[in-house]
C-alpha cells in the first residue's frame, strides 16, 4: 500500500471516530439520515459502561442529524435538592448517582466546574455538557433564593418547561436556516476529501495536485468555521468558551469540520425531556412505544426506589417523581393518548405465563415473585378470564 493510500486510510479512520458520539446514561439521542424516519438511540452496552455509551452518527452524505435530550438530573421538592432520580429513560440500569441531599435553606453557593454542578463547594453531580450544568446551576440559585411557598409553583413550571413540545419545535425551526450552510459545507468537504481529492491525485499525481488540494481544503474549513461561529452564537449566546473551542477545532481538523453541524444540533434540545423530543420527531407508533416505557418507569420504578436513610431525601424523590408523572400524563392527554390505555398490561404470551413485571413487561410462569431485572420489583398476576 502506497503512502497516499495510507494517508486516506488514516483520514477515513479519523472521520469514523468523529462519527462516534458519547451519550451519558439519562440521555437519549434521536437521529435521522435523510431528514425523516427519526430513530431513538440509547447509550449502547457493547461500547459503553455504567456512565454511558457510544452511538454513531450517519457517516455518509447528507450526513444526517443528531439530537440529544436528557431526563431531569436530580429530584426537587420545596424542601431541597437530591442528586438522585429513581427513573431511567434508558433500558437497563440507572446511571450512577451520589444521592447527596441539600436543603434549600442550607445552600450558600451553587457553582459550576467544567460539567460538574457544585453546591457549597461539594460535587453534586456531573451533567452531559457545560451549558446544561450552567443552566441547572442558575435554576438551583433561583430556587434557593425563593421563599418556600413559591418553590412548589417554580418547580412545576421548571418541569413543564422540559416537556414543552412547542418550545422544542421552535428551537428546531431556529436551527434550520443557521445550520444549512454548515451542513452544506460539511457535505462538500466530504466529497472533496474522499472523492475529488483521490481522483485528482490518481490523474495528476500527488506532487502536482497537493498544493491546490491544500488551498481548497483551507478554504472549506475556514468558511465552515465562520458559518459555524455565527450559528452557534445565535443559538447558544452564553456558551462563549464552548464556541471558541469548537470553532478552533473546526479550523484545524478537517474531519471535525465535516461533522460541524452535529456540534450545533446535539445540544440544541438537551434541556428538554426525551418525551418532548419524541413527541416532536417520532411517528405516532414510535411515540406511543416510547411514552409507554417512560410512563411505566414513572409508575413502577426499579427497586430500590431510593436507598437514602434521610427521610427528607426520600420525600424529595417521591415529590419529584409524582410531579413529573403528572406533567407527563398531561402531555400525553394533550397529544390524544390516554395514560391508562397506554399502560394496559400485556397479553399472556402463552398459557404457561401467569404473571408479568409492571415495569419492563417480562412474563413469568409463577403467579407471584419478583423481577430481578427491575431490582426485585413485585410481579403482577394476570387476571383469569372466562
Amino acid at each position: 500500500m502506497s503512502d497516499v493510500q495510507w494517508l486516506f486510510l488514516v483520514l477515513a479512520a479519523l472521520y469514523g471516530w468523529e462519527c462516534a458520539c458519547w451519550v451519558r446514561r439519562g440521555s437519549v439521542a434521536f437521529s435521522t439520515w435523510l431528514g425523516g424516519n427519526w430513530r431513538v438511540r440509547h447509550p449502547g452496552n457493547l461500547l459503553g459502561n455504567q456512565r454511558g455509551g457510544f452511538i454513531f452518527a450517519a457517516p455518509l452524505p447528507p450526513l444526517g442529524t443528531l439530537l440529544t435530550a436528557s431526563q431531569f438530573p436530580f429530584s426537587l421538592s420545596p424542601d431541597g435538592v437530591l442528586a438522585y432520580v429513581a427513573t431511567s429513560v434508558n433500558p437497563g440500569w440507572r446511571p450512577a448517582q451520589s444521592e447527596k441531599f441539600f436543603r434549600f435553606d442550607e445552600i450558600r453557593e451553587v457553582s459550576v466546574r467544567d460539567k460538574k454542578l457544585l453546591v457549597n463547594g461539594e460535587d453534586l453531580l456531573t451533567l452531559a455538557s457545560v451549558s446544561l450544568a450552567r443552566r441547572f446551576a442558575a435554576e438551583l440559585r433561583r430556587l434557593a433564593k425563593a421563599i418556600p411557598s413559591q418553590r412548589e409553583a417554580a418547580i412545576a413550571e421548571l418541569v413543564h418547561a422540559t416537556l414543552d413540545t412547542k418550545a422544542a419545535d421552535q428551537r428546531w425551526q431556529e436551527l434550520q436556516p443557521l445550520a444549512r450552510p454548515v451542513r452544506l459545507l460539511g457535505n462538500v468537504l466530504f466529497v472533496y476529501l474522499f472523492v475529488f481529492a483521490p481522483g485528482l491525485i490518481w490523474q495528476l499525481g500527488f506532487k502536482l495536485s497537493w498544493l491546490g488540494l491544500l488551498v481548497g481544503l483551507f478554504a472549506l474549513t475556514i468558511a465552515t468555521a465562520m458559518f459555524f461561529h455565527r450559528a452557534h452564537r445565535a443559538l447558544h449566546p452564553q456558551a462563549g468558551d464552548e464556541r471558541f473551542t469548537h470553532t478552533l477545532t473546526i479550523l484545524l481538523a478537517p474531519m471535525t469540520t465535516m461533522r460541524a453541524h452535529d456540534a450545533l444540533s446535539r445540544p440544541l434540545l438537551e434541556t428538554f425531556h426525551p418525551l418532548a423530543v419524541a413527541k416532536a420527531f417520532l411517528s405516532k407508533t414510535d411515540f406511543r412505544d416510547f411514552a409507554r416505557r417512560v410512563l411505566l418507569d414513572l409508575r413502577h420504578p426499579a427497586q430500590p426506589v431510593c436507598s437514602s436513610a434521610n427521610a427528607a431525601a426520600r420525600a424529595t424523590e417521591l415529590y419529584a417523581r409524582t410531579t413529573l408523572q403528572s406533567a407527563v400524563e398531561n402531555l400525553l392527554r394533550q397529544s390524544g393518548v390516554e395514560p391508562e390505555e397506554l399502560c394496559q398490561p400485556p397479553a399472556p404470551m402463552d398459557e404457561s405465563c401467569r404473571a408479568y413485571c409492571p415495569r419492563c413487561g417480562a412474563q413469568f410462569t409463577t403467579p407471584s415473585g419478583n423481577c430481578a431485572d427491575c431490582g426485585g420489583l413485585a410481579l403482577v398476576a394476570f387476571h383469569k378470564t372466562g
